[in-house]
């Protein structure tokens, strides 16, 4: 019994230790297969997944690309509230930061994009526009309308210097006289930097409101629409300062600045301080004549009839259509008061009435200047009728389908397609044109048929050039129409707007 007892417990002792091997090998075992699977693990996540990982394990407070999401959900239970209200606004200013920095580089293409991500700045100059943009700090000396940019990481010694004039069209180098220069500069031996008196979150964008300003025309061509151009991207956030500055022009369009920056307009002439901004804009985008090129946007983010929709908002245009315009059709004359006057008006408005247009004449400047009012009026329109002037780019009010009827002036025909027949399609529009013959012309009274003023107006301009040409044929110039010409015109309106019906006998 003794012998017996003796092998069971051996069997037992010996059972016992092999349990306790397999088990320590067990775990062993899953320790190593725990530690492969962490470092496989780890080798597949991002980079930020990483770093939220490395937070949740030793609890570092390591700011990267992170969505404050993210953040919220990696910290949640591993830091005190104070540690991750502080973390996700780092986050946010950083991913603004970021933002900002992209969208000032889509200002700019080619070698421009490369330098500007490169160095922090470059100037994009072609034919008619230069505008230069910093995708880092800023800081602007509004008493000499100074830019100091930051020095790049490898600064050369000394300062480097771009002086801008910051106007849309710079082709015309009697306007450019007049637009205030604004410096932009890189100094890298200042022994005094300059302190800032106030700091901003947004970019500014430095724009001058002189040139042609008080012309309906230069004011949407160098102005409003190189703004839109320029700005629409940043959705507001922009700080506007602007050199030359109009009371006259700003109280004009006080509806369009306020939709296009969320800040009030800084005057240098009144404002002796220094600003500083994460960035800025020197100069607007110009593309074409009261248009849009989409090609040179950055991508999904504004053509000609995204600007028509920014208008329709901006003054709160009911009519977005001509068919739901009124019936009868309602047609906008524009009466000119000074030059390229309408000898013949009354016998024009009869005829349009007899086609079955109800007509508006409008003549008042002063109304005219109210584009609050006067675009709501245009917007009721389905047609529009004027000579060629500034006063027809208040198409830019008509509904989508609305008809533009220039009436082109006998020798002056600079502009006459490039800022008024090629603009209307791009806006939706329909665009139509009477040119005069001589015998409309007022210039046929006073000088005759056979004078080479009205039977060779090209001479005109060979030998006087453009100013010779532009005192006579615009200045000195009326028109009588022929009804029956100008009928066939505004019938081929009505069928554009589909009221062929509204007439008896139309043809």
């Amino acid at each position: 019994m003794v012998h017996k007892d003796t092998r069971i417990g051996k069997t037992e002792k010996g059972r016992g230790r092999r349990l306790v091997l397999f088990a320590i090998q067990t775990l062993c075992a899953f320790f190593l297969f725990s530690l492969l699977y962490t470092e496989l693990s780890f080798k597949g996540t991002t980079t930020s997944q990483q770093i939220k990982l490395d937070i949740v394990i030793t609890g570092k407070q390591i700011i990267s690309d992170w969505k404050p999401d993210d953040i919220s959900n990696a910290v949640k239970k591993e830091t005190s509230p104070e540690v991750k209200k502080n973390m996700i606004a780092a986050v946010k200013k950083n991913d603004r930061n970021q933002s900002l920095q992209f969208l000032l580089t889509r200002l700019v293409g080619g070698e421009d994009r490369i330098k500007l991500d490169s160095t922090g700045f470059a100037c994009d100059k072609s034919l008619s526009s230069v505008i230069c943009v910093a995708n880092k700090a800023v800081k602007i000396d509004m008493s000499k309308i100074q830019v100091h940019l930051q020095p790049p990481d490898k600064p050369a010694a000394g300062n480097t210097t771009t002086v801008v004039r910051p106007y849309a069209m710079q082709e015309s180098p009697y306007v450019m006289n007049y637009i205030t220069p604004v410096t932009i500069t890189t100094t890298t031996t200042d022994p005094a930097p300059l302190t800032c008196d106030h700091n901003h979150q947004h970019p500014a964008v430095i724009f001058s409101t002189g040139g042609y300003t008080g012309n309906l025309f230069h004011e949407f061509n160098e102005n409003i629409i190189p703004l839109y151009i320029t700005t629409r991207l940043f959705r507001s956030k922009v700080h506007f300062v602007v050199v030359d500055h109009k009371p006259s022009f700003l109280q004009k369009y006080r509806r369009v600045f306020p939709r296009l920056s969320d800040h009030e307009i800084i005057n240098p002439a009144t404002d002796s301080s220094v600003h500083c901004f994460p960035g800025a804009v020197i100069g607007l985008k110009f593309h074409k004549f009261i248009g849009i090129n989409t090609s040179e946007n950055p991508t999904d983010y504004y053509s000609m009839p995204d600007f028509r929709q920014f208008i329709r908002q901006t003054y709160k245009l009911k009519t977005k259509n001509v068919f739901e315009t009124q019936n009868p059709p309602v047609l906008l004359l524009i009466s000119r008061q000074r030059t390229r006057k309408f000898l013949n008006q009354a016998e024009m408005v009869k005829m349009m009435e007899e086609l079955g247009f109800r007509v508006i004449i409008a003549s008042n400047d002063k109304e005219m200047s109210n584009v609050e009012k006067f675009s709501r009026v245009i917007n009721s329109c389905s047609v529009m009728v004027g000579a060629h002037g500034a006063g027809l780019a208040n198409e830019i009010f008509l509904p989508d389908g609305g008809v533009m009827i220039q009436v082109r002036p006998l020798g002056f025909q600079y502009g006459t397609d490039a800022f008024y027949s090629e603009p209307g399609p791009g806006m939706g529009l329909r665009y139509l044109e009477y040119l005069i013959e001589p015998v409309e012309s007022s210039l046929a009274e006073v000088y005759g048929l056979d004078h080479p003023v009205v039977a060779d107006t090209a001479s005109v301009a060979a030998k006087g050039g453009y100013a010779a040409a532009r005192d006579i044929y615009l200045n000195k110039q009326d028109l009588r129409i022929n009804l029956n010409r100008f009928r066939a015109t505004l019938v081929e309106a009505l069928g554009f707007i589909g009221r062929h019906s509204d007439v008896a006998n139309a043809r």
